[in-house]
Parts: structure tokens; sequence; C-alpha cells
């Protein structure tokens, strides 16, 4: 483990408790002194299904849609909103481990930054929140994405800036729970979409059609790849097939699946297709990859991907 590894780990653990490499080993996490993200990418997070775990910091899920199977959902969803619920620290809970895991969006808040910024706004402590369900405007989106961008790209300034986005994030969580209303223009359009790329990030190992999306989106096939490519820069076939070698590349670090395995995981219709895909968009076989990945993601962390 390297030193930046090991500090990495030790801020991961002041927001999230005595959590493992290996419990991240199927997560996508993004972090900071006072504010992490953590996504379940391709399978549960090994602590979240840790039986009655404790996190030092608030602990927020924010469900990408209300069809999830994590919570009975007790509240109205409002067009433009994310359903999330709230933990408050020290508080024992669990998530059940399914047969299907859910793509959800945790947000853990140091108790130091949440409260300082909660003061702000109510003379009273929080409430020992426990799976507390409250809605959150997509606008949070935007910060959150931020954040993970920063996080990956480290510019210069990075560091200072993480913690800037982390307070603008804190305070959206705030106050939604205490139901502060921010007025804000939303895009139908551009929701649907963000709609669309969550549905292929939860569902990237199932047969996706473009026609398919394009219904879930309430548009016309045309219209949609149009849509879709002018807010993502790719067309959605693109935009697939870099989300599931994506996923692939994950599943390939963990050494704990054969190259087949991961095929079918990760929606290839065979073997042969996925190392073919594998090699044209990254320059090596997956099983390059596999053996010496540490040399590759460093080689090209700033442009993985070849046109």
């Amino acid at each position: 483990m390297s030193k930046d590894t090991v500090s990495e780990l030790a801020m991961i653990r002041r927001l999230v408790g005595g959590i493992s490499e290996d419990d991240l080993s199927d997560v996508d996490y993004y972090v900071s002194e006072h504010l992490g993200i953590f996504i379940p990418s391709v399978g549960f997070c090994k602590y979240a299904i840790r039986v009655r775990h404790t996190h030092p910091a608030y602990s927020f899920i924010l469900f990408f849609s209300k069809e999830q199977r994590m919570i009975p959902v007790n509240i109205e969803l409002p067009a433009g909103h994310y359903l999330a619920t709230a933990i408050a620290p020290g508080l024992p809970h669990e998530e059940e481990k399914t047969d299907f895991f859910t793509r959800y969006m945790a947000i853990l808040v140091s108790r130091e930054l949440f409260e300082k910024l909660y003061a702000g706004y109510s003379s009273t402590k929080p409430e020992q929140y426990y799976w507390e369900q409250f809605v959150i405007e997509r606008e949070i989106m935007v910060y959150l994405k931020k954040f993970m961008s920063e996080y990956e790209n480290c510019p210069a300034g990075s560091e200072n800036l993480l913690e800037a986005i982390a307070i603008m994030i804190t305070h959206q969580l705030i106050r939604s729970l205490l139901k502060i209303e921010n007025k804000v223009n939303y895009i139908t359009e551009k929701f649907e979409i963000e709609k669309i790329i969550e549905y292929i990030h939860q569902c990237f190992g199932k047969k996706l059609t473009v026609a398919k999306l394009a219904k879930l989106a309430n548009m016309s096939e045309s219209h949609f790849i149009r849509v879709f490519k002018k807010e993502t820069g790719l067309a959605p076939r693109e935009f697939l097939i870099k989300t599931r070698l994506d996923k692939a590349r994950k599943l390939l670090r963990s050494k704990t699946r054969t190259i087949t395995e991961v095929s079918l995981q990760c929606g290839f219709s065979s073997t042969s297709h996925f190392s073919s895909s594998f090699t044209r968009h990254m320059g090596i076989s997956p099983s390059e990859y596999q053996n010496d990945y540490d040399f590759y993601e460093k080689q090209n962390k700033q442009d993985f991907y070849k046109n």
C-alpha cells in the first residue's frame, strides 16, 4: 500500500468507520477531509451489509430511482427531486444483502462540518436521524459531480476546492432536511437523460437497446440520441460500452472473477466480443490489464480511452 493510499484510507475511515480496502472493492469512492461519496458500482459495499455497523459521520443515502429495494417509501416524491435518507452518527444499521444490489449514492459528512453548518439554520441540535426520509432537489447532482471530477482529476488547488464543494453539498442536505425551499428552473429533458444514465449504471449487465432507453426517456429514438449526445458528449451506444468497460476494469482489478465471468456480468454477448471491445478501447487485452492494472492505470489516468 502506497503512502497516498494509506492517507486516503485514513480519511475514509474518519468518515465511514472501520472499513477496509476489500470492503470497497466493488465501490466507487471520492473523498475529502470532511465529505465522502460512495457508490456501489458492481456489487454491494461489504461494509454497508455488515450487521449493526456504525459511522462516525452523518450518513445520507441518495436514491437515483424510487423503485429501489432498500427501504419502503413513506413520503411523496415530487418531480425534479431525489429520494434521500439520513442516519445520525453512531447509530447501528445495515443494508440487507439480496440477489440484486441497488445503485445509490452514499454521502458521508463529518460531524464537525455538518453540526457547524446546521447551527446557522437552527438553535437546536440535529435530530437523531434513523433512515429519516426526505426529498432533495436534483440540483445537488451538479455539486456532487463537480466534487467527483475534482477528486478524480486532482488539478492544482483541488484540495481546497473539494472542501468548498463539500460545504455547498452539506448546505443543500441541511436545507432539504429542514424543508427550506430553493427555487430552481429545471429542464425536463436534462433530467430525463440523468435518469437514463443512472439506469445504465444500475442495469449495465442487462440487454439494453437505444429503442428501450429512448422509451424510458419518453422521447423518440432520433431525438433521444441527439439530446443524449448533447448532454454526455457520447452517443448512447458509445456511453453504454464505456460504462461496461469501466465496470469491467473494476471487476478485473479485484482478480476474483475470470474474464468470462466479467464479460457476462458486464453485458457482453460473448467473451470474444468483450476481449475485442476492451482491446480496441484500452489498447491492451483484459488479461494483460488484470495482470498489471496499476501500470496501465497510471499511464492512462488523464485520457484512458482511445478514440
